[in-house]
């Protein structure tokens, strides 16, 4: 069973353009359209994580003085700053932030039931990030009930895509970190592990719907040979010594990998919305 939590609600989290002044300090340009997103699910940045990364310790210590150490206000300072690295200024104000409450907003409305085609937008206004995890994320998902869960969660998950096209949002489903909590006997290439089912369910409610992917992280393999028992081992370098004791927990370095992965993807979206907007305007000032 999942979670409950409180009712959706779609979090402002305004993109404002910089324009260029003129003299006097007066723009010269019309201020750019606001871009607004949606965030649902857990937070991206963990406080508890085992190892800091320099750059979340200070941002962690900031929301620490300034709002009690919560997740949330570490997730919306470090995607603040990591959008205006890359040229966006961004308001985020969170709402829903809880990573199982998928399940109960889908059955809050409409008995879980998906919008029907005549409802859909072709005009997107906004966006959603989504991060939304099982609410178990320890059991491999060779159990049963575990399998269920999954099924579950992809039915769940395509309907929020559905009810935000909807809305008029794009839909940004953030890929889970991999870990190494493989059951005895198989390694990452078995694809059993929670975090499997988790990624493997996103997967599928993507390609059934207008959703897209965001903080996929780049991982690195490497394969050794056991000289004695000739069995082989597969380790992801870019993960190793990042996932905590329970091989599950992504530390401090992962999440700013993953946070400025999509930190990347919203603001490239950002970027060719403005360009896109602005080639319009020059037509039809040319016409």
């Amino acid at each position: 069973m999942f979670k409950l939590c409180s009712a959706v609600g779609l979090v402002a989290f305004s993109l404002v353009a910089c324009g260029g002044g003129g003299d006097g300090g007066i723009s010269s340009q019309p201020a750019a359209k606001a871009y607004t997103i949606s965030m649902y699910g857990k937070p991206l940045v963990s406080l508890t994580a085992a190892t800091a990364h320099a750059q979340l310790a200070a941002v962690a210590k900031a929301a620490s003085d300034a709002d009690g150490s919560s997740d949330v206000q570490t997730t919306v300072q470090t995607l603040q700053d990591a959008l205006a690295a890359r040229g966006v200024t961004a308001d985020v104000t969170p709402k829903v932030m809880d990573g199982t409450s998928l399940h109960a907003l889908i059955m809050g409305e409409d008995n879980g039931l998906p919008p029907t085609q005549d409802q859909f937008k072709t005009d997107l206004s906004g966006a959603v990030i989504a991060n939304f995890q099982l609410d178990d994320m320890v059991t491999p998902w060779t159990d049963p009930d575990q399998r269920a869960a999954a099924t579950q969660f992809e039915q769940d998950l395509e309907v929020f895509i559905q009810r935000m096209h909807v809305a008029g949002k794009q839909v940004w489903i953030v890929l889970p970190i991999e870990t190494c909590d493989y059951p005895a006997g198989s390694n990452f290439n078995d694809q059993y592990t929670a975090r499997d089912a988790l990624q493997g369910s996103i997967l599928q409610a993507v390609a059934a719907t207008t959703g897209q992917l965001a903080g996929g992280i780049s991982y690195a393999y490497v394969t050794t040979q056991d000289p004695v028992t000739g069995a082989y081992t597969t380790v992801n370098t870019v993960t190793q010594g990042h996932l905590g004791a329970d091989c599950r927990t992504p530390d401090a370095y992962l999440q700013n990998l993953q946070i400025q992965s999509v930190a990347d993807t919203i603001a490239a979206l950002y970027k060719e919305t403005a360009d896109n907007a602005g080639a319009a305007s020059g037509a039809s000032a040319g016409t």
